[in-house]
């Protein structure tokens, strides 16, 4: 039986991100979406964000962190 490996959506600032700066650049960051509020509907970092505006990767159990594309 496979045991389950807990995995964190995480983020990071765009380049072309007018937000790009609120970070070190390229530091991933634990991220959720609230869907609160439908312009800025993730949650990380201290502040929210637009899809547009991150990349998003996968941290596994190891702390390596996978690019989603």
């Amino acid at each position: 039986m496979m045991e389950y490996q807990p995995q964190q959506l995480v983020a990071r600032i765009k380049r072309s991100s007018k937000y790009y700066g609120q970070t070190e650049p390229g530091k991933w960051f634990d991220v959720e979406v609230v869907g609160r509020d439908r312009a800025y509907p993730l949650r990380g970092n201290n502040n929210n964000y637009r899809f547009g505006d991150v990349a998003f990767g996968v941290r596994l159990d190891d702390g390596t962190v996978v690019e989603l594309r």
